[in-house]
């Protein structure tokens, strides 16, 4: 499947996948459970073999808000949280089942502290999507956002709710429907 987030087309992932097949274990996860709950500590992180992941905050209202999709083929994890300690900004549930290679952060934590250089690539990467999303909700209208998505990820409304995929385009679902139906006519 394609990446879903462009640092993943940018760090070579392949020492994480390694290391999960190596030292993890495959466990299943059924539509809707938690991968990890925010405001605790990432102990584990993962390499999904198949199915889908959504980080979600509750924002100052209490809704929850989708800010970050992962698929198949991808890293599982939340640096902050995993590497750097910090408790987990974010909720990380699977959006259909899925089934993830999960081993202990610290070979990952450690694997990064062995070779300082991929460290720094991988956080360049990081950075980079998060300045560009910030940069590419500015530019572009919510109409434009949609239309990118869909052109970057088509199995999107296969994978992930509208109201999720509204949430984390940041417009209102009702918004994300006369969208979406506008771009559905010919």
């Amino acid at each position: 499947m394609a990446q879903f987030n462009k640092f993943e087309t940018v760090v070579d992932f392949s020492f994480w996948k390694e290391a999960c097949e190596k030292y993890g274990s495959i466990v299943r996860y059924r539509r809707g459970d938690y991968f990890a709950h925010a405001e605790t500590m990432l102990r584990e992180v993962g390499w999904i073999i198949s199915g889908g992941f959504k980080h979600s905050i509750i924002d100052s209202t209490g809704k929850e808000k989708a800010v970050g999709f992962v698929f198949d083929g991808a890293v599982l994890a939340n640096y902050e949280s995993a590497i750097i300690g910090k408790l987990m900004p974010t909720n990380i549930s699977a959006l259909e089942d899925s089934e993830v290679w999960v081993i202990p952060a610290e070979i990952i934590k450690n694997r990064l502290a062995y070779d300082p250089t991929l460290e720094i690539r991988f956080l360049q990467a990081l950075f980079g999507q998060a300045y560009e999303f910030i940069l590419h909700t500015a530019r572009y209208s919510p109409a434009e956002r949609y239309e990118q998505l869909i052109d970057r990820f088509p199995r999107i409304t296969q994978l992930v709710s509208l109201k999720d995929i509204a949430s984390y385009l940041n417009i209102s679902y009702r918004q994300l429907l006369r969208i979406r139906d506008s771009h559905l006519k010919p």
